[in-house]
């Protein structure tokens, strides 16, 4: 069942491979490591092998005369002779014994367990981790959303305090005003809802239900009507405000996080995370979702090429042509990863939209890429972006880099004017031509906005519980004003730093987070430094509830997070001398704590429907149609057992290997979540759960399926959707 998991920064991580051919260890020329796991895979599975491999071992070392002279002692000089030779014999087995331990318990296959940091005892503080913030319309208060703590913080813009303070769903993320400055719209994406607020008593009035995952979230001009970006179900919500009925639903690319109303009320824009689904020895492409909000039908889809990991949207002022910047990055994916020694595998920039301002399009649309980089320095995760009022200033946060890029405007079209468009996305001289100030923030700065009257940005720092405070007549940091949240920095806490600093790689080029938007992946396949470049490219798979699934990568060989996560990062990823002792431990310890999310194809309840009930039948299946038995090996469960996440740990030929690949055999995933991971494969050259079989499974090699009926691989589609 492939559902693919990843297991960190994007290197060759877990393989989906449901039900297999003989695992790779049956193959080996080596003999298998001694094992009393009693898992798929280990001593209680093979033991011929095993106890003929012991009892060689013993032999070679002698141990069998040993055991005889103490079942049978002998008297005299020969009897001597025998103990005197068996002691040291003894004495070799045990340093062989300790070198042996030694290196089968550093051995990456078949399994080693994942050394997890100590523990921290006490209750984890409940920091408040702002994620994004909007003025009210008159300017006097600052709204803030809390995704650590889910609240609502209402800050007074004079005095800089915290004034009032709301409860609200689970993980918000998104914020709405409406026109005339009296409702707020939370969205709460782990509650998959939205919370009405009066903003004047800031208490919640009534709750919405959008679709799954809402993130982004605006009223129309009108106030009448609410749109939600539902980040979970690839889709829009749209909602007649005066009923609280959900009326429509705008289906969109993958990941719709962040939305717009555009200045003139006409329409809405939604930026995708994720880019689409295509093949993957392609560049990826993204889309920014147009909605005719007057009409409220879709408009237009305009495509991103090479890019992915769209964010916050930012209009123009009028005077500018109203053209939109729209944070993104550019991956160099299909290249190997010995780009990074060169500086050249992740460029950060924005797009600059300019759509249809008429019936007629004078000029036709364009979407120009342009790099906000250095040539020697990189400023990873682009964000949050605004426009002062006058239009003379843009503003993008880096949240990797925990960096304020402020850009002048002017500058900005001559470069656009200077520079054919399709040289621009791959310029790392654009910069130094319109940035003007770089301004260090607070730790993981994500949405920043701008005061009214254009005197002070403010940027909300996720990982500080801050917002920085920008003086923009100076271009200077103003002042740090302190949300209230906890002081101590647990292990946890700066894990989370950790994971989410570009600064441990070679010219800040990425951080962990830059691989794994929300803890995920980013959906594309990438080309590893492999033995043989160009070959073994591998899809880029989760983070999420990866905890007691090790081994990592596609072919299984780090068995630890300590493994993945040092060297292997510091030496082919960063490219740098990556994290110290203390970095690693905080950031294991993320890492493992990084939970899944909620199961939105399971009931509250846990009871399946009777088609989920009908394909966990499938699953666990031992025979097929016909009444034949299906072999051990073939079977769903062998390879995806249910008390270890779905995964034997263990690495499987499932017939997925192409001409390019230099292994056949691939780790198999847990399949926790599997609705969301796609594409799937070890290349990711599935491009939904279907594909697995009824396009790369001809010779039943991935579990027996010919069988089949296509309402029986419907049913085990839903059942899976529900692990």
């Amino acid at each position: 069942m492939n559902g693919a998991r990843s297991n960190h920064a994007r290197g060759q991580h877990r393989g989906h491979s449901a039900c297999g051919k003989e695992p790779a260890s049956r193959m080996l020329k080596n003999p298998p490591r001694l094992s009393f796991r009693g898992a798929a895979g280990d001593e209680e599975s093979r033991p011929d092998q095993i106890g003929v491999s012991r009892a060689r071992f013993l032999a070679s070392l002698g141990m069998t005369t040993f055991i005889k002279v103490f079942q049978h002692p002998a008297r005299g000089f020969t009897s001597r002779l025998m103990m005197e030779t068996a002691l040291r014999r003894l004495v070799v087995f045990g340093a062989f014994a300790l070198l042996a331990l030694f290196v089968f318990s550093h051995r990456p296959y078949p399994y080693a367990a994942t050394p997890a940091p100590a523990q921290v005892k006490t209750a984890e503080p409940e920091y408040l981790t702002p994620v994004e913030l909007k003025f009210s319309p008159d300017g006097q208060r600052i709204y803030v959303v809390c995704e650590g703590n889910g609240s609502v913080l209402a800050i007074d813009a004079r005095t800089q305090r915290v004034v009032a303070q709301v409860k609200v769903g689970s993980k918000p993320r998104g914020l709405a005003v409406s026109p005339d400055g009296k409702t707020l719209y939370v969205s709460n994406s782990w509650s998959d809802t939205v919370s009405e607020i009066d903003a004047g008593s800031l208490q919640v009035r009534r709750t919405l239900k959008p679709g799954w995952g809402p993130v982004g979230l605006t009223t129309d001009r009108s106030g009448k009507f609410l749109y939600v970006a539902n980040s979970v179900g690839n889709d829009v919500s749209l909602f007649d405000l005066t009923t609280g009925a959900e009326i429509k639903r705008f289906m969109t690319q993958r990941y719709p996080e962040q939305i717009l109303l555009s200045r003139d009320g006409r329409r809405v824009y939604v930026a995708n995370i994720l880019p689409h689904f295509g093949p993957y020895d392609k560049p990826p492409v993204s889309e920014l979702l147009v909605i005719d909000a007057v009409k409220q039908i879709v408009e237009e889809r305009i495509l991103l090429p090479g890019a992915i990991e769209l964010r916050h949207i930012a209009e123009a002022p009028k005077p500018l042509g109203g053209y939109l910047l729209v944070p993104e990055m550019r991956p160099k994916n299909l290249g190997p990863l010995i780009g990074v020694a060169q500086g050249w595998v992740m460029t950060h920039g924005m797009a600059v939209v300019r759509p249809d301002v008429g019936a007629v399009r004078e000029p036709p649309l364009q979407v120009t890429q342009v790099l906000l980089d250095d040539v020697d320095y990189f400023y990873a995760g682009e964000n949050g972006a605004a426009f002062t009022p006058d239009g003379h200033y843009a503003l993008v946060t880096a949240s990797e880099a925990n960096t304020l890029t402020i850009i002048d405007t002017a500058r900005l079209a001559r470069r656009l004017h200077e520079v054919p468009s399709d040289e621009l996305p791959n310029r790392l001289d654009s910069a130094r031509a319109f940035v003007v100030r770089r301004l260090k923030t607070g730790y993981n700065p994500e949405a920043v906005v701008v005061s009214p009257d254009g005197r002070l940005a403010y940027i909300a720092n996720r990982l500080e519980d801050t917002l920085t405070v920008v003086d923009l007549a100076k271009l200077q940091i103003a002042s740090t004003l302190d949300l209230g949240g906890p002081k101590e920095l647990t292990a946890l806490r700066r894990g989370e730093r950790v994971f989410n600093a570009a600064k441990y790689c070679f010219q800040g080029q990425f951080a962990c987070a830059t691989c794994h938007p929300n803890r995920h992946l980013d959906g594309v396949a990438w080309n590893l430094e492999t033995p043989q470049l160009g070959r073994d490219r591998v899809a880029n798979r989760t983070l999420r509830g990866i905890k007691d699934t090790a081994p990592y990568k596609w072919n299984g060989k780090n068995p630890d997070l300590a493994t993945q996560c040092g060297p292997r990062i510091a030496k082919y990823l960063f490219r740098s001398e990556g994290f110290n002792t203390q970095e690693l431990e905080d950031l294991i310890t993320y890492v493992n704590q990084i939970p899944l999310p909620p199961n939105r194809h399971l009931a509250a309840d846990g009871q399946l429907t009777e088609a989920q009930e009908r394909g966990k039948a499938i699953f666990y299946r031992t025979q097929k149609n016909d009444g034949s038995p299906i072999p051990v090996y073939n079977q769903c469960a062998t390879c995806h057992p249910a008390d270890s996440h779905y995964t034997s740990r263990t690495s499987f030929d499932v017939g997925s290997a192409t001409k390019y690949d230099t292994i056949k055999s691939f780790d198999t995933p847990q399949l926790d979540r599997v609705y969301e991971d796609g594409p799937y494969l070890h290349n990711g050259e599935a491009l939904t759960l279907e594909e697995i079989w009824t396009v790369f499974n001809n010779n039943d090699t991935h579990g027996m399926t010919s069988d089949m009926a296509k309402e029986q691989l419907n049913d085990l589609i839903e059942f899976l959707k529900t692990l």
